[in-house]
């Protein structure tokens, strides 16, 4: 239990950080490092445990149906960096109370607090899923860090998410892989398979896949371009993500991964050699830089080259080395980073060339940052100094010969007279020869440090000193974390740390790289200046960007085939694809005698019949000049593919393809009162390119429809939900069983989608209500200008013409009358019995439609049915209930929309009901959404006009004068304002009689 008290401490504290910082704004640093403190001693149990050679080990089942567990593990590996991201990030939070600004800070804590979680979870992850899923959610907590500091981390978010996603889809493909190829989902089993030693393809190509995604996230050349990058985000972001935490979530997945690739020839070269090249130019672009934090991050891109290196060596005694250098560095780079932001508190800047000298103004700043970059570069008596020679001692085990060996050494050796450099640029640029003080104003003083600020920046790096002198309590941690980098047969690890060893070949290098680096000490006015500048004028930034605009520019010339007005190049490049899919494919078969005979039976008289009618219904809708005749015409084919849905014995698709077509068909008609009456006179088939691809496709689906319809029995899917379906679900109407039962999870996505369309519908006519709302144009040939006289009376043409229409819609709302109390019991009929006969949700919601759409052309003038804001909640309700009963199932058979059955009397029930009832809201919803914003609205002003008519003595009863207001200006966003255009379209209402 103490793995999931850590666990549940770290997740609690998210939570925690909103009534926290509303509580105590950036002081709420306090007791979230507290919360991190009791996270590190709930995982103290266990880290005992494992320190006298055990393993704790715990899970829950997580998904029962695939066999994935909720399980977690600790290990020596696992306690090294659970300690470091717990207790750092309790450092780094506490020091954030005094450098942040006064407020609230909720988003700082938030995504610190969402890291640390992510961290623990991966560093203590046993399965594959769950170690991918927490490897995201650092890449994501680390991108809001970064965008959260203004426009100067948007841009720089952007490139460290792109990369760290990069290396997310080699570890998805990695894992993928892993869990086909062994059978299980658990890390700890998968990395103890025997498929490592009997398939070396495989073992070398998983291994790139797992290179590829720590190279993405520890910043290693070509990746390393993001560490600078991220330096836009906030100092403490800095010292804890990309110093301590989030660059070692890479660092730790090398090691995660030893045990099965240590040996590996690939893993080797690309490590060491990888490691090597980073280090070194990391190491030399930080010399370059003038600005402190970014001389930071340089710096930590070579250190982190130098662990990969060292990983890369893949002997016991140089994994030793590695983790020993991961736990120097989490405590100097992570004290040095806040040591800068304690600089930038007091001075205002990190430029090293406006400094002034602060050796003596900040005393205790400096010599801390002594001897933070004192280990850093292996000085000794510091922490750093027992790594780095361990480090020199592991690169003579190369595994590729003495020449590899000697080659590697030097190359650290190098690599180590750089980070001397840099360091020495640290201190006696940015303390001791004070480059900006002649600019610096004398009546300028530095602002005092508070003492939080200098406490915890002080912290991990004075603890590096004493840590050196009896660096042999580190033996048992650093072995157990050894022993599990290490295959599971190998031999126990017993490493013997020491600050001294004697007089050998590693100290005499470290002295020859402290005598170089003096040197450099010494020519420092020269040898500084002269590096400060860029190597390159084109840098890694400027590659993504041009691989960014490339990639935009090839998407924009593929968008570019089907994105037109024009019909004929809108589909011209899905059509042709169709053709050649279509007519290859079915030319291979019937060349090849592949094609199978049709089934009998399929073929009836009404065939033919529907086929004239379709093919005359056709010809009509390409000939028409009438939008008008268009439509009918259009109706036509609909209804006609009806009749032979029936016909085949279809009854549920044929109530819903008769009722989609009604309303269709309606929903057009209110689209075309806003369009010209004709399509205008443009020369017959004067698109020659037209009528070619529109016989192309006809063509194309015909041989289609031939070659693969009614020339196979039923699968056995088919046959199994005939005749097992009423059996599982006790229900005879298999269709519907199956949308709300065997694939709900398909329905509930179609209605999240449905609602997002009902959604986009209303966002979408608000924006175009200026051009698509308004009055058609003078410009249209057949608009006819309003008369410009007063307000319509009677004898008027306009009052006439709207008494006409008024009269016309009397026999309508009779007729409304009697048929919508028929039409609703019918609704709730083919609800109810929706699960044993033809019917169900998605139909009884069209009926009900239909009342919808009658009431609507029941009216003599255009207006809004019902409250202005019910169709959007019908749906979101319906969305709501589909969630609800999802969840339910989940509760009760531990599977989300998994229905529950029972009985009430006799009478047989399931949850799969309510999931319909959901159905039946959402569509209701969306028609009367469409009837609404279609139907009620005759321009920018008549929307409001309209609406607010009181219609007295139509169906419904006397509306609301306000609800049209409200629908428009709430709804549409059209200001209330009068309209004399509509004004005299309107007779003047008599109490509601007809005139």
């Amino acid at each position: 239990m103490s793995l999931l008290w850590t666990l549940v401490i770290s997740a609690v504290t998210v939570v925690a950080t909103f009534p926290l910082t509303k509580l105590l704004g950036r002081h709420a640093g306090w007791p979230i490092a507290a919360l991190y403190l009791a996270a590190a001693a709930a995982y103290w149990p266990a880290a005992s445990q494992v320190m006298h050679h055990g393993t704790v080990e715990w899970s829950v089942p997580w998904v029962p149906t695939l066999g994935l567990e909720l399980a977690l593990r600790a290990d020596g590996l696992g306690t090294v960096f659970t300690f470091i991201a717990l207790v750092i990030g309790a450092v780094v939070l506490a020091y954030s109370t005094a450098y942040l600004k006064p407020g609230r800070n909720l988003t700082f804590y938030f995504y610190m607090a969402m890291f640390t979680v992510s961290m623990v979870g991966l560093v203590l992850a046993d399965d594959l899923i769950l170690l991918f899923l927490c490897w995201e959610l650092t890449s994501l907590a680390s991108f809001f860090l970064i965008a959260r500091s203004g426009y100067a981390g948007e841009a720089a978010s952007m490139r460290t998410l792109l990369i760290t996603f990069l290396g997310g889809l080699g570890l998805l493909g990695a894992v993928t892989a892993i869990i086909v190829r062994t059978g299980t989902t658990s890390l700890s089993e998968a990395l103890a398979h025997e498929v490592w030693d009997t398939s070396p393809g495989f073992t070398a190509a998983v291994a790139l896949l797992v290179i590829l995604a720590a190279f993405t996230k520890s910043a290693q050349f070509p990746f390393h371009v993001w560490l600078p990058d991220a330096m836009a985000a906030a100092t403490p972001v800095s010292a804890y993500l990309h110093a301590a935490a989030v660059v070692k979530a890479g660092i730790f997945l090398l090691m995660r991964f030893s045990p099965a690739f240590h040996d590996v020839p690939v893993w080797n070269v690309l490590l060491i050699t990888t490691g090597l090249v980073t280090c070194g130019i990391g190491g030399w672009f930080a010399l370059q830089k003038t600005d402190l934090k970014k001389l930071m991050a340089y710096s930590t891109v070579s250190q982190l080259g130098l662990i990969v290196a060292t990983i890369g060596v893949g002997t016991e005694y140089a994994l030793a080395a590695a983790i020993l250098h991961v736990i120097a560095h989490a405590l100097f780079k992570s004290g040095l980073f806040m040591m800068v932001g304690v600089v930038d508190h007091a001075t205002g800047t990190r430029d090293v060339r406006r400094m002034p000298v602060l050796s003596s103004a900040m005393p205790v700043a400096f010599w801390v940052t002594v001897l933070g970059c004192a280990s850093m570069a292996g000085v000794p008596p510091m922490l750093g100094f027992v790594s780095k020679e361990s480090i020199l001692t592991s690169m003579l085990d190369s595994p590729f010969g003495a020449v590899a060996s000697w080659a590697a050494f030097l190359g650290v050796a190098l690599t180590a007279v750089l980070t001397f450099a840099y360091c020495a640029k640290i201190v006696f640029n940015g303390f001791y020869d004070g480059r900006g003080q002649a600019k610096w104003p004398e009546d300028r003083p530095l602002h005092t440090t508070p003492w939080a600020l200098g406490t915890f920046a002080a912290i991990p790096i004075v603890v590096g000193l004493p840590l050196a002198f009896v660096v042999g309590i580190l033996d048992t941690p650093v072995g157990r974390a050894t022993a599990a980098m290490l295959p599971a047969d190998a031999e126990e690890p017993h490493p013997h740390l020491a600050l001294w060893h004697g007089i050998n070949l590693e100290l005499v290098t470290s002295l020859a790289i402290i005598a170089v680096g003096v040197l450099v000490i010494l020519r420092r006015r020269f040898f500084f200046p002269a590096r400060e500048h860029d190597t390159f004028s084109f840098d890694g930034a400027d590659v993504i960007r041009v691989i960014n605009d490339s990639a935009a520019d090839v998407g924009k010339s593929l968008a570019a085939l089907a994105r037109a007005d024009n019909p004929t190049r809108h589909v011209a490049v899905q059509f042709l694809a169709l053709a050649a899919l279509v007519l290859g494919g079915v030319g291979v078969l019937v060349g090849g005698d592949h094609l199978l005979p049709v089934q009998e039976g399929l073929v009836s008289p009404i065939d033919a019949v529907v086929l004239v009618i379709i093919a005359a219904a056709v010809v009509v809708l390409t000939r028409a000049d009438s939008r008008l005749a268009a439509v009918v015409a259009l109706s036509t084919v609909g209804a006609a593919v009806t009749v032979q849905i029936f016909a085949l014995g279809a009854p549920d698709v044929g109530m819903t393809q008769l009722l989609v077509e009604a309303l269709t068909v309606l929903m057009i008609m209110l689209v075309l009162q806003r369009l010209p009456r004709t399509f205008g006179r443009g020369p017959r088939w004067g698109n020659k390119a037209a009528l070619a691809l529109a016989l192309l496709g006809g063509l194309s689906a015909g041989v289609a429809a031939w070659a693969l319809t009614g020339r196979r029995d039923r699968s056995e899917i088919a046959l199994w939900y005939l005749n097992e379906g009423p059996v599982e679900t006790s229900g005879d109407n298999v269709v519907n069983t199956i949308l709300v039962e065997f694939r709900a999870l398909d329905t509930f996505g179609e209605l999240t989608v449905l609602g997002m369309a009902a959604a986009a519908m209303v966002a979408i006519v608000s924006t175009v209500r200026d051009r698509y709302l308004d009055p058609p144009p003078e410009s249209d040939h057949n608009y006819v200008p309003p008369p410009e006289v007063p307000l319509a009376g009677e004898g008027t043409t306009a009052y006439r013409a709207i008494s006409e229409a008024w009269g016309n819609a009397v026999p309508m709302q009779i007729m409304v009358r009697v048929t919508a109390p028929l039409l609703a019991i019918i609704s709730a009929i083919l609800f109810l019995r929706g699960h044993n006969s033809p019917g169900g949700g998605f139909i009884a919601a069209l009926v009900g439609s239909a009342i919808v759409a009658l009431i609507y052309l029941a009216t003599s003038r255009d207006r809004a049915v019902g409250p202005p804001r019910l169709p959007l909640r019908l749906v979101a309700v319906g969305v709501l209930i589909a969630i609800g009963t999802g969840i339910w199932g989940l509760l009760g058979h531990e599977s989300f929309l998994e229905p529950l059955h029972g009985y009430v009397g006799d009478v047989h029930v399931s949850t799969s009901m309510v999931f319909d009832l959901g159905v039946y809201l959402a569509v209701l919803g969306l028609v009367m959404e469409a009837f609404n914003l279609l139907g009620a609205t005759g321009g920018r002003e008549g929307t409001r006009e309209r609406a607010d008519e009181s219609v007295e003595g139509e169906i419904g009863g006397p509306m609301d004068t306000s609800r049209g207001e409200r629908y428009a200006e709430t709804r549409l966003g059209i200001p209330g304002r009068r309209s004399t255009y509509l004004q005299q379209d309107v007779p003047p209402r008599r109490g509601g009689d007809a005139p």
